[in-house]
């Protein structure tokens, strides 16, 4: 059986009805340096080629706290240590899933999101998932990261760290 060549769209009527659903739980990031320069900078992420940047964040594993899930991704995508200061919420969404399925699956998609220090480690895209890691001020950020939900997040951290953007 092969996938249809169109999903139909993700409206309230499919969200309710679709047989073949799953919940995820995800948690990330908003990781902050003060540069040499004396700016506030924050840790993002490519994917799909460069062609996405985005908050590091990754899937809670059974047994951590959605803390420790947030802390373990960051480090894993962004090569950095860091201590959580805050916690900014959440963004929910859903989308489909057809990596590897002979049926499409819908997934509603939960993203805690912390604010965090970094403390140690090396900006580094080790992860096979990340095509590449950078640092960029606010500013920068607001206007590389490419879903609006996750510059709502980074305004949140600019406001909890005194910055306006």
């Amino acid at each position: 059986m092969s996938l249809p060549s169109k999903l139909p769209p993700i409206d309230e009527h499919t969200q309710r009805h679709w047989r073949l659903r799953r919940n995820d739980h995800s948690a990330g990031g908003v990781m902050y340096r003060i540069a040499p320069d004396g700016q506030i900078e924050v840790a993002l992420i490519a994917t799909r080629g460069g062609t996405r940047w985005q908050l590091p964040k990754g899937t809670c594993e059974p047994g951590e706290t959605v803390e420790q899930t947030a802390l373990r991704e960051v480090a894993e995508e962004c090569g950095l240590i860091g201590v959580c200061e805050a916690y900014l919420g959440a963004i929910e969404y859903w989308y489909w899933d057809t990596h590897g399925r002979t049926a499409p699956e819908l997934v509603h998609k939960r993203v805690d999101f912390y604010l965090m220090r970094a403390v140690d480690g090396e900006l580094s895209d080790a992860s096979i998932e990340v095509d590449s890691v950078n640092w960029f001020t606010l500013k920068q950020a607001m206007d590389t990261l490419t879903y609006p939900s996750e510059r709502e997040i980074v305004r949140k951290a600019a406001a909890h760290l005194g910055c306006s953007i």
